[in-house]
């Protein structure tokens, strides 16, 4: 015995002589096994993770053609002394050098393999962004052919760090209007809401530090936070929000540098945080002085009435820090976000934002500055409301007609976002690898997690296909799901062992 993790995966396209061989290479360049260590002989290892002999025995080659182990007459195979090692004219190993860095977990990884495989006409319900139809581009048509000669030059110069004035005068009235108190010393523009989050991760907590997120909560947040190396203490976030006596025992525990949510339209759930709930989250962050991140970036697409607040309504001492956007609702590629903040935060990445981008470019602003000033964006959202309304009925009835009972379905309150809940006994990565045979993508729930809570979810976003597909991907699903479900209590195709 070793004492490491061996986990082999047989449904991915990955060679199983190649994962074992990457795996041990790593772990005896990382010295988790030392030099000397004597490996199980190839049947040994093979009966232990149930591999064919010849399986390890190329494993074992190719690490020897590394120098990684050596072979002793009559006495087994051993590691190698690192320091022995070869390099060809110093060359830099990548992988090595940037260590967990900007890396892919297993989960996209092995979601980008399944990808590869989708065929030209698969309905694409695993999205995070709306569709893009012919209204949108002849707004930004009709803005840019009324630009001033002063405002293409404009354009071509470098930007304002924290904001066009216009956009964020605009930005102003429109929030303040929602029944936040903010002016223009709160607000900076950002490359999207992506940017944001990346600024105030980066700002509030070093790496090792403890950060509370909801579980779920969207894909790139669990990335940036895997980027800074922030410890991260996942707190379960249900159509309510937050499980409050958790999070409080969290708060408990120790220090916490922020708290990162989504208020409302929340991704990848669709729910809405109850009122109630948020100002209740609000005086507990001020109670342990710990900044919440409300990320509102899908928080103007509603299906309900009154508007939901966000937290930043409820803030009396300067704790929420809120996010924003306009790319969700009406083109993904105007990269158009904001932070509302205390002044003396706003002040403070400012600097940080001119080492990264230099500011937000200045067509991207002056086209969203036309969109809020000329009231085209508040009809644009309407209307885009309305069409998502019915995207939202028409996936609610066929998911109801198509689907099995048991699949319990999470309708959206707000967003893009259906939130499928399969029996704990179902593989969302089956169904989605199934889906995709037959021809329709979804989104396994394990991307969303920090856990394996995931596991039997699925999310669907109805809105970022055209209407007349809605029907036919879900019944495509259904399919998907009942192939998975009669086969699902058949021997598990991947495993992990103790060598």
């Amino acid at each position: 015995m070793i004492g490491m993790k061996v986990s082999i995966e047989r449904n991915t396209e990955v060679p199983l002589f190649k994962q074992l061989t990457e795996q041990l290479r790593a772990a005896i360049l990382r010295r988790d096994i030392p030099e000397g260590t004597r490996l199980p002989s190839e049947r040994e290892m093979a009966k232990l993770l149930k591999l064919n002999r010849s399986v390890v025995i190329k494993a074992y080659n190719e690490l020897k053609l590394d120098g990684l182990l050596d072979s002793k007459s009559g006495s087994g195979t051993y590691v190698a002394a690192v320091t022995q090692l070869k390099k060809e004219f110093g060359m830099i190993s990548w992988s090595d050098q940037l260590s967990a860095w900007a890396t892919s977990s297993f989960g996209e990884a092995r979601w980008s393999s399944l990808a590869k495989g989708r065929p030209d006409d698969c309905i694409r319900l695993d999205t995070g962004v709306p569709e893009v139809r012919a209204d949108q581009m002849t707004l930004l048509k009709k803005i840019l052919e009324g630009l001033s000669q002063e405002e293409l030059d404009e354009s071509l110069q470098y930007p304002s760090l924290r904001g066009n004035p216009e956009l964020l005068k605009y930005l102003s009235i429109r929030l303040n209007g929602s029944g936040i108190k903010v002016s223009a010393k709160n607000l900076l523009v950002t490359i999207g809401t992506e940017e944001a989050i990346y600024l105030l991760f980066s700002a509030l907590a070093r790496p090792g530090e403890a950060v509370i997120i909801e579980n779920p909560t969207y894909l790139n947040v669990i990335k940036i936070s895997r980027m800074f190396q922030h410890r991260v203490l996942p707190v379960n976030r249900f159509s309510e929000g937050f499980d409050m006596a958790t999070l409080e025992n969290t708060l408990q525990r120790g220090s916490v540098k922020y708290i990162y949510t989504m208020s409302c339209s929340h991704n990848p759930t669709g729910a809405n945080m109850p009122e109630r709930k948020k100002e209740l989250l609000v005086r507990l962050a001020e109670k342990y002085s710990v900044p919440i991140i409300d990320d509102t970036v899908f928080s103007e697409i509603q299906y309900q009435s009154p508007m939901p607040r966000t937290l930043k309504y409820y803030d009396t001492h300067n704790c929420v820090i809120e996010v924003g956007g306009i790319s969700k609702s009406y083109a993904p590629g105007l990269r158009i976000g904001w932070i509302v903040a205390d002044e003396a935060l706003i002040e403070k990445l400012i600097e940080p934002m001119r080492m990264i981008s230099l500011g937000v470019p200045n067509l991207s602003q002056l086209v969203a500055a036309k969109l809020l000033s000329s009231g085209e964006y508040d009809a644009y959202l309407e209307r885009y409301i309305k069409l998502s309304l019915r995207k939202c009925e028409k996936t609610r009835m066929a998911c109801y007609r198509f689907l099995p009972s048991y699949v319990k379905v999470n309708e959206a309150q707000g967003g893009n976002f259906f939130w499928l809940e399969l029996p704990d006994s179902m593989d969302c990565w089956k169904v989605a690898e199934e889906s995709l045979k037959e021809g329709v993508a979804v989104s396994p729930g394990s991307l969303f997690t920090f856990d394996s809570s995931g596991k039997n979810y699925l999310r669907l976003n109805p809105l970022g296909v055209p209407e007349e597909e809605i029907e036919t991907g879900i019944e495509r699903l259904s399919r998907a799901i009942a192939t998975v479900a009669s086969r699902y209590r058949k021997e598990e195709q991947s495993f992990s062992v103790i060598v």
